[in-house]
């Protein structure tokens, strides 16, 4: 998985506006690459707890308890770095969303992922 965060995004657009390149569509995402796994992981440290995997099989639809499709492809973002060298770190990035979300948490709208897997995985 690739991501991005929000505050390079918009940074990316004020570069593009700014510098009115004449390639019109790119791809925007950190260059790293990491594993759902990984991003578990990290997601997991960064708000201080230890992570604990379950096997789930494939008899399971992976979209009844995981908000991500199960699919890989990556990102070629060297047109975006030729213009925006420096993006936020991930761990930087989830650091700051999990802060916001602490303060803002009554306007995401979560699905019950936790639910479904008591209710059917346990």
């Amino acid at each position: 998985m690739q991501f991005f965060h929000i505050h390079d995004l918009c940074r990316f657009i004020d570069i593009i506006l700014k510098n009115k390149p004449k390639q019109h569509i790119f791809n925007v995402g950190n260059k790293e690459v990491v594993s759902i796994r990984e991003w578990v992981e990290l997601c997991y440290h960064i708000v201080g707890k230890t992570v604990e995997f379950i096997n789930v099989y494939e008899n399971v639809e992976q979209r009844n308890y995981f908000s991500f499709y199960d699919y890989e492809y990556y990102l070629d973002v060297s047109k975006q770095y030729s213009l925006m060298k420096e993006v936020k770190p991930l761990s930087e990035g989830l650091k700051e969303s999990f802060e916001w979300y602490q303060h803002n948490i009554d306007k995401v709208n979560k699905k019950p992922f936790f639910k479904y897997i008591d209710h059917n995985m346990v």
